[in-house]
């Protein structure tokens, strides 16, 4: 029977173990990491395997997923020293919807206390959609008091009416208890579940990017993932079901080679910005059904371009519509973080910003000691990133708060703890 370990827990000095798990479509991440009293994160092991029983970032066979998950946090165990009961882990897909809502209470004469901050939260929590999707992160973008906004914390003010504008970020509860089952066969528990573009936002902008506005977008094999941010706080997610191995997938169709090496042209010959020697300039192909080394079989890398391209630019597309949709891409300014392991793809910056026409830059992980090569590579964004939003929501550091299929925690169960000592 293994210790529990809870993230940050055991004492007043906030120390403690915490580990962050990416479940993707083709890997699977697990970092442990311990917090000092200072609030550094530092990585004490770590652990990347290829992921079974997963296909477009949703789990289809649960043993497998399951398997995964036992297996790369194992590893990264045995790398650690450090035994873990418990996991924040990422969602990629399930149909992640957000939606901003207002809520607003009568304050009496006296001023704004705790009181007032849990009936307006449990107004915004009784209006998350009850049509079988679970709340994933309730996250309060501010307050106003008579119409006055800007407050981060109203406690203290005078007013006749406090409001609080809040994001709700939803996915179908049946992927909630899925991904929460296959981390169970591994014999773990989920301490919380985070949206991966989320995660990633934490891990690889800067703080004045937050605050004036930026878009995310992390590119995953199965999916890719987007979140707007402005003051702060995220403002907008969504999850679009394209990634890098549907781009895998088109290359093994047009070229008729195994998916495999599909995957290898991609990677060592692949781009989205065409150059003028790829009609001269001829790649070799493995033909389907082939064990044997047969006839020479080329192809110009320009087809490989092209195909690589089209969809590409069919993602980007997506992205744009997506935050078109909405007022976020007014808030998102003219700023874009392209990360994952999409972001690694020769030429892929260039391309987002001439599709969304907006300035864009390739966003690698940090903010967390003892990465080491990690903090070069994009694909290990969301998996920093949960390991920073474990740490910054024990701190106080993010105003959202997350709940557990009904069960409140982080900011309702701090101010349900405050309205214990008031009274």
């Amino acid at each position: 029977m293994r210790k529990r370990l809870r993230p940050f827990g055991g004492g007043a000095t906030g120390t403690g173990i915490v580990a962050g798990l990416d479940l993707g479509t083709a890997k699977a991440s697990c970092l442990i990491a311990r917090v000092d009293a200072q609030g550094t994160i530092r990585v004490l092991g770590s652990a990347t395997q290829a992921t079974k029983g997963l296909r477009n970032a949703a789990i289809v066979d649960i043993d497998g997923a399951g398997h995964t998950v036992a297996s790369v946090v194992q590893a990264a165990e045995s790398n650690a020293r450090q035994k873990i009961d418990s996991v924040l882990v990422n969602l990629s897909a399930g149909q992640v919807q957000s939606e901003r809502v207002q809520a607003a209470v009568s304050v009496s004469d006296r001023p704004i206390g705790t009181a007032e901050l849990a009936q307006v939260h449990a107004i915004t929590r009784s209006r998350a959609p009850q049509d079988g999707r679970g709340l994933l992160h309730l996250v309060p973008l501010g307050y106003a008091v008579d119409g006055i906004k800007g407050a981060r914390d109203p406690r203290g003010l005078f007013g006749a009416t406090l409001e609080l504008e809040t994001l709700l970020i939803t996915t179908p509860e049946g992927v909630l208890r899925t991904l929460r089952t296959a981390v169970g066969r591994a014999h773990l528990e989920v301490d919380e579940v985070v949206v991966s573009a989320y995660a990633a936002g934490l891990a690889v902008l800067h703080p004045d990017e937050r605050e004036l506005g930026v878009t995310v977008v992390d590119m995953g094999a199965g999916s890719t993932n987007v979140a707007v941010f402005s003051e702060g706080e995220p403002v907008f997610c969504d999850s679009i079901p394209l990634g890098g191995a549907h781009i895998t997938s088109d290359i093994a169709r047009g070229l008729s080679t195994p998916l495999s090496y599909a995957e290898r042209l991609k990677t060592l010959h692949g781009s989205c910005l065409p150059s003028t020697s790829d009609d001269r300039d001829l790649i070799d192909l493995q033909p389907i059904g082939e064990a044997e080394p047969g006839e020479s079989m080329h192809a110009p890398r320009a087809l490989l371009i092209r195909i690589i391209r089209a969809r590409m630019e069919e993602i980007f597309e997506m992205v744009r519509r997506s935050t078109a949709a909405t007022d976020a891409g007014r808030l998102a300014g003219g700023a874009v973080v392209l990360t994952g392991g999409g972001a690694q793809l020769h030429g892929a910056g260039e391309l987002a910003g001439q599709v969304l026409d907006k300035r864009v830059r390739i966003g690698r992980p940090g903010g967390v000691a003892g990465l080491g090569e990690m903090s070069d590579s994009p694909s290990y964004a969301t998996a920093v990133g949960t390991l920073l939003y474990a740490q910054q929501r024990q701190t106080g550091g993010l105003g959202s708060a997350v709940f557990d299929l009904g069960k409140p925690s982080g900011v309702m169960s701090r101010l349900g703890s405050l309205l214990r000592i008031a009274r």
